[in-house]
């Protein structure tokens, strides 16, 4: 596998994830939602990821387009939380969840005009 698809099935992986684990813990009306809805957010991820990285080779133009900009939203988002969890150049307070959403909303749409481009 070279580094395209492994990319992709990493950040599609993650996009769904994050999806799904918000999904769930948000639905359940229990107070420790969260300890239900990390492990479905991880299986679902983990589901995602190998079905991208099998099937990459064979999807059509307009579908790995789709794919690739939930990678980058799921790899934008990831890289843009580890920036706030490091508090590089001590951007921990300017990264609220609604810029991180905005950053990987920006890279998803980057990834469709760099795809649709080449």
């Amino acid at each position: 596998m070279n580094a395209r698809p492994a990319a992709a099935a990493l950040g599609a992986g993650i996009t769904a994830f994050l999806i799904v684990a918000v999904a769930v813990i948000e639905l359940l009306p229990v107070e420790f939602s969260a300890l239900v809805g990390l492990p479905v957010g991880l299986l679902a991820g983990g589901a995602i990821f190998a079905v991208v990285a099998s099937r990459y080779g064979a999807l059509t133009t307009k579908s790995r387009y789709a794919v690739d900009a939930a990678a980058a939203f799921g790899l934008a988002v990831a890289v843009t939380l580890a920036v706030s969890y490091v508090n590089l150049a001590g951007l921990r307070s300017d990264l609220s969840v609604e810029v991180t959403v905005v950053v990987g909303v920006l890279a998803a749409i980057l990834s469709v005009l760099v795809n649709w481009r080449t």
